[in-house]
């Protein structure tokens, strides 16, 4: 008994050890945003769902975060973040962006809206891509909405507001990586795909997560900013 205890308690020090959150901003200003790593290519910082987030408005408006010490697994893992709607789900011509990494001769990770009001989470991997669409949305203009995306042995998941909208049968992930990834826009050399919505809240993490582990609640509640951190929801999940 003493020895299937210590056994359990090992396993859970592992479990918390490394299943992370690898990445978190609140987008809350420009200063903070540098402070974290990242570069902002024009764009405003306008009211969100928590706080401020980030709004790309024109052509070439975006923020640039190294990849480097964010991806960490690319077996596995998820994309979360809040979205305030600039326009209304059925008005969305073309493809919006709201997450990417991806450069040409890269694999690739969006989280995006396209046409017809769908959302879509998408991996390139080894040359192919897979992706998790929703139905058509009826979101419309100032609403607030949680966005997740997530990979690996589960298979490809789209989540809108805590709930699974989207799935592939594709259970692994990228296996190059570009040097950057974006928030609000496309990919350099080419961010011409403004969204007109607020995005806050960003989070990545190295491990393929449970809705139970989103973060809906205030991030300052949650989660400092900063990287390498254990989200409460995850300490919550693997006990």
């Amino acid at each position: 008994m003493k020895t299937l205890c210590l056994l359990t308690i090992t396993l859970l020090c592992v479990s918390i050890a490394t299943a992370e959150e690898t990445f978190f901003s609140a987008l809350e200003n420009k200063a903070e945003v540098e402070k974290e790593g990242g570069t902002v290519a024009g764009g405003v910082f306008k009211p969100g769902k928590f706080g401020n987030g980030f709004v790309s408005e024109a052509v070439g408006d975006v923020i640039h975060f190294p990849v480097e010490d964010r991806f960490v697994n690319l077996d596995e893992g998820s994309v979360e973040l809040w979205v305030t709607m600039g326009l209304d789900t059925s008005d969305i011509a073309g493809e919006l962006f709201t997450f990417m990494t991806y450069k040409r001769g890269t694999d690739a990770v969006f989280l995006q809206f396209n046409t017809g009001g769908i959302a879509q989470m998408r991996i390139k991997s080894a040359g192919s891509w897979h992706n998790a669409n929703s139905d058509a949305l009826n979101w419309k203009t100032g609403e607030h909405h949680h966005m997740a995306g997530t990979w690996g042995p589960d298979g490809l998941k789209l989540y809108l507001d805590g709930k699974l909208e989207g799935e592939a049968d594709f259970k692994k992930g990228p296996t190059v990586f570009a040097e950057t990834f974006e928030i609000n826009n496309a990919s350099p050399p080419d961010p011409r795909f403004p969204t007109n919505c607020v995005v806050d809240g960003v989070r990545i993490s190295d491990h393929q997560k449970q809705p139970d582990e989103f973060v809906m609640d205030d991030p300052a509640d949650v989660q400092p900013i900063g990287k390498l951190a254990t989200t409460w929801a995850r300490i919550k999940h693997a006990k």
